[in-house]
Formats: structure tokens, sequence, C-alpha cells
């Protein structure tokens, strides 16, 4: 167990495993979780199950359903969509902050990962590797943002946008390819502290998602339909 997630409240822990859980793929979206098993599973009791479920509720990755059990949350089209418009702007708004209030250091540092992000994607890191890679990038950007009121309302959506990010976004070699061509501009725009080449150029990596991603479910909806009618 991270070393960190013991000094945690026993609900807290819970919450910190099945939020690594969910953001990794264990389980998937619309998948219901047994109370009972989970309980023998983590060696507790149901009472603080049912605490780690209400914070889980809170923060957007699973729906406790009356006299039904708990799932995690399965969004529809409409609903991701939305969030990654969201995300977009809320990156784009860090990418405003850093370029204005990092440090050099911090600059250097966020151009040192980029360089092995487009490194490791030449070298055919997979999809689950790639994500991890963007995520740092993201959530150390996230992390230089000065202004505390800018910090705080990011936080309380990025939990919920991220998870989303992990099972929806880009996905094939091509796709990567094209997000790490946005990736460099926003390196060269914070080194060059362009703030509005900067926000642009974090905009454009999260719709290339979003628009990779909404083609996706739609071709799975197509699909299904096409089943369905025969």
């Amino acid at each position: 167990m991270n070393t960190q997630i013991q000094f945690l409240s026993l609900p807290d822990q819970i919450v910190a495993r099945l939020t690594e859980d969910i953001l990794t793929g264990v389980y998937l979206p619309g998948e219901r979780l047994k109370e009972q098993e989970l309980a023998l599973k983590m060696g507790t009791s149901r009472a603080p199950l049912r605490e780690a479920f209400r914070v889980l509720e809170r923060n957007g990755l699973i729906e406790i359903l009356p006299w039904r059990g708990v799932r995690i949350i399965e969004p529809t089209r409409e609903e991701i969509k939305e969030l990654f418009e969201a995300r977009a702007d809320m990156f784009a708004l860090c990418a405003k902050q850093v370029a204005l209030t990092a440090d050099q250091a911090q600059i250097a540092l966020i151009g040192a990962d980029i360089d092995e992000l487009i490194c490791q994607t030449d070298a055919g890191c997979d999809d689950h590797e790639y994500k991890g890679l963007t995520n740092n990038i993201s959530s150390s950007m996230y992390g230089m943002i000065q202004n505390r009121y800018i910090r705080s309302f990011i936080e309380s959506l990025r939990q919920k946008m991220l998870w989303h990010y992990c099972y929806m976004g880009i996905s094939l070699y091509e796709n990567r390819q094209l997000a790490n061509k946005y990736w460099l501009a926003l390196g060269k725009a914070l080194a060059a502290r362009d703030e509005q080449s900067a926000q642009a150029a974090a905009h454009r990596i999260v719709a290339e998602s979003k628009n990779h991603t909404l083609k996706i479910i739609d071709e799975q909806q197509a699909t299904t339909i096409s089943k369905d009618s025969q």
C-alpha cells in the first residue's frame, strides 16, 4: 500500500484505493460494486465502506442507486462532450496562469516532461503509459497556479474530468502524434511567456481528445443500432 495512504483514516484509505482502481480501469463504466465483496476484499466492515461510497459519489466517480447498490458512473454522450469542453477551457486557463507566473525552473521542468512525452511516444509507449505521462504534465502545471481561487475551482472539477479522460482520451498512435504537436507548441509558448499561444495550444490538446472520443462513441452507438436491427 502507498505510504501516504497509510496515514489516512479508514474511509479515506478506501476512497484512495477505489479511486485508483477506477482511474486505472479495474472497474469499468456502468459496472456494479458489490458491497459485501469489497468489504471482504479490503478487510473492513460495511460502515466505513458506505462512508467512502458517499465521498466517491460526491467526486463524480460512482452512483449510489437506492435499493440497487452502487455502480461506476456511466455518462451520456452529451455529458462527456460537456466535460471535455469544460476541461479544455480549464486547461487553457491553467496554461495562461503558468505562462504569467511560473518561474524559469518550473517552465524548464514542463519542457523536459514534454520532451520525455515525445520520446516515449516515438518509442511506442502504450495508451496507459501515454495518459500517465500527459497527466503528470498537466498535474505539474495545475500545481504551479498561484491564484488560490482559480486553483481551488480547478481542483473541485479535475478529479471527475481526469477519470473520463483516462477512459476516453487519445488512444491511437496517430492521435497521440497529433496531440504531441500541440504539446510541443504549448512548451514553446510557455518558454516564450506567450500566454495567448499557450492558451490556444492547451485548448487544442483537449479538443483533439474530445473529437476522437466522440467519434468512438458515435461508432459504438452505430454498431449497437446495427446489431439491434438485425
